[in-house]
C-alpha cells in the first residue's frame, strides 16, 4: 500500500504553496504510478494570514521585520495560534480525517498548530517542518516549546542545515532539500540551453503576444529590464522604474518589463505607459517564464526561494536586488553576494547606475563584474545540486514514514484538550 503524505500550505504570498506544489513535483516524477505514496497537496481555507500578510506589504513594511523578530517570543507565536482559530479547527480535522501518515507543512505558523494539533488528539503522525528560507530563520520553524516542534525539518540551503546543527537538533532530525521549478521554468530554462537564444526569445515574444498582443512590438535586438517582485513587491521598485523612464538615452535604449503581480494599485499608478514600457499585472507561470526567458537584467523588489530558483532555472542574472522584505529575506542578500550571484543596491541612483553597466550602457564596475561574469554556469551549478538534493525526498519519506513518533517530553502538558 503507499503511504499517504499530506503536503500541507497556506496563502501568505505565493512562495508556500510553490514549495509545496515542488514537493508534489518530486513525488510525481519519481513515483509516478503512486507505488510508494500517495500525496494530498492541502490548502489552509484559512484568510487571515493573507490578509495580514497584504497589510504589511501595503502599508506596515517595517512591521513586517518586527514580526519576524517577535517570532523569537513564545507569547507572540501563542497570539498568532489564538489569532487563528480557524485554521487550528482546520488542522485537527485534516489530522483526523486524511488518514496521513505523514505531514510536510511548509509554513512555520501551521506547523505549530498542526504539532499541537496533533499533541491534543494523541497522534503519532510524524511531522516535517519545511523551511524556505536561506540563512538563520525564524526561531517559529522550530520553537523552544517541544509541543510546537515538528519531528523533523526540511531545509533549502547548506548555510540554514549549518544554523541548526549549532542550535543542537539532532542530525537524523534534519534533511537538506532542493527545489524543482515550475514545468513552465523548466520547459524554458530547457529551450535557452539547447537551442538558439535568438530564435528561443523569438518564439517566447510570439507566446506571449498571442495573449497580450501589444507585446509584439518588443524589440528583440535591444536589451529587456524585468522589474519583478513576487506577487506583491514589484512596487519597492518604483523609485528604480521612475528613473530608467526619466532616463532618456537609456530608455531609448531597452526594452522595459513590468510584472506587477497582484498589486493592481501599483499597476493603476504606471498608466498610461509610455512606448516601449510593457506592464503586466497577475500572469501564468508559462507568461511569467517566458518574460523572464527574453530579459536580459532583472531589478527585484524581492527575492523569495522560489523566485531565485526560478530566475537560475532560467539563467536569468545578474540579479539586481533593490529591496528585500524584513527579516524573512535578509539573509538572502548575503546568499546572492556569496554565490557571486547579483548585488544589493537600495540607493535608486546607484542601481541606476549599477543598470546601466549590467544592460552594457556604462563601464562595468567590479560589482557587477563579479556578477556578471560566469553567471550562467554558476547558476547551472547551483540548479543541478539544487534538483539532486530535491530528488532525495521520497527516500526521506520513506524513512520518516516508517518511523515511530513518540511524544516529545513536555508536549502533552503543553497541548489543550481536544474542543467539543
Amino acid at each position: 500500500m503507499p503511504r499517504r503524505i499530506v503536503l500541507a500550505s497556506l496563502e501568505a504570498g505565493a512562495g508556500h504553496n510553490t514549495l509545496r506544489d515542488s514537493f508534489a513535483g518530486v513525488l510525481r516524477r519519481s513515483d509516478p504510478e503512486h507505488r510508494l505514496f500517495e500525496a494530498l497537496s492541502w490548502t489552509s481555507a484559512d484568510s487571515s494570514v493573507q490578509r495580514f500578510y497584504a497589510l504589511c506589504v501595503h502599508h506596515l513594511i517595517r512591521f513586517q521585520g518586527t514580526v519576524y523578530e517577535l517570532s523569537r517570543q513564545r507569547w507572540a507565536m501563542e497570539v498568532g495560534m489564538w489569532l487563528t482559530p480557524r485554521l487550528q479547527r482546520e488542522a485537527r480535522d485534516l489530522l483526523r480525517e486524511s488518514r496521513a501518515e505523514v505531514v510536510l507543512s511548509t509554513h512555520a505558523l501551521l506547523t505549530m498548530v498542526l504539532a499541537r494539533a496533533r499533541a491534543s488528539l494523541g497522534l503519532r503522525i510524524p511531522l516535517i517542518g519545511a523551511v524556505p528560507d536561506y540563512g538563520s530563520p525564524s526561531e517559529s520553524y522550530f520553537p523552544p516549546a517541544p509541543g510546537l516542534q515538528p519531528d523533523y525539518l526540511l531545509v533549502m540551503g547548506e548555510d540554514t542545515l549549518a544554523h541548526y546543527r549549532g542550535v543542537g537538533v539532532p542530525e537524523d532530525r534534519l534533511h537538506l532539500s532542493g527545489f524543482l521549478t515550475r514545468e513552465a521554468f523548466t520547459r524554458v530554462g530547457h529551450r535557452l540551453r539547447t537551442e538558439p537564444r535568438g530564435a528561443v526569445r523569438a518564439s517566447l515574444r510570439d507566446d506571449v503576444s498571442a495573449e497580450f498582443p501589444s507585446f509584439a512590438s518588443l524589440r528583440l535586438d535591444r536589451p529587456t529590464v524585468l522589474f519583478l517582485g513576487g506577487s506583491a513587491w514589484t512596487a519597492k521598485t518604483e523609485p528604480v522604474l521612475r528613473r530608467v523612464l526619466a532616463d532618456g538615452a537609456l530608455r531609448a535604449s531597452v526594452n522595459v518589463v513590468v510584472v506587477c503581480g497582484r498589486d493592481a494599485r501599483f499597476q493603476e499608478a504606471l498608466a498610461p505607459v509610455p512606448a516601449g514600457v510593457h506592464v503586466f499585472g497577475y500572469v501564468s507561470p508559462a507568461v511569467l517564464a517566458a518574460l523572464m526567458g527574453m530579459a536580459d537584467v532583472p531589478v527585484l523588489g524581492s527575492l523569495a526561494p522560489a523566485t531565485l530558483q526560478e530566475l537560475l532555472e532560467i539563467e536569468l542574472g545578474p540579479l539586481l536586488l533593490f529591496h528585500y522584505i524584513p527579516g524573512s529575506e535578509r539573509s538572502h542578500v548575503s546568499y546572492i553576494e556569496a554565490q557571486r550571484l547579483g548585488v544589493y543596491e537600495p540607493d535608486p541612483p546607484a542601481m541606476l547606475q549599477l543598470l546601466r553597466e549590467a544592460v552594457g550602457m556604462a563601464r562595468v564596475s567590479p560589482r557587477v563584474a563579479l556578477a556578471q561574469g560566469g553567471f550562467r554556469d554558476r547558476a547551472r551549478e547551483l540548479r543541478a545540486r539544487s534538483v539532486e538534493r530535491a530528488m532525495a525526498l521520497p527516500a526521506f519519506l520513506a524513512k520518516v514514514s516508517g518511523e515511530v513518533v513518540r511524544p516529545r517530553p513536555g508536549a502533552a502538558a503543553e497541548a489543550p484538550p481536544p474542543p467539543a
